[in-house]
């Protein structure tokens, strides 16, 4: 994996074990430990900013939710 990719990827990653988490019914606070994760790993200059609003919107609609 290319350095460049490596904050992308591990975003990536993150959104999807929240994602999982909360479909199979696991522990919310997990899942939003996983949303704040990759909200720290997506404040990388080479992440998208889109990607970052979408790390916002999963955190928001956990909190609210």
């Amino acid at each position: 994996m290319s350095p460049e990719r490596e904050p992308a990827e591990r975003v990536r990653n993150l959104l999807l074990r929240g994602d999982n988490l909360l479909k199979h019914g696991g522990d919310r606070a997990k899942a939003l430990a996983a949303f704040e994760e990759a909200r720290e790993a997506a404040a990388d200059e080479s992440v998208d900013p889109r990607v970052r609003e979408l790390v916002e919107r999963r955190i928001e609609g956990l909190r609210e939710g």
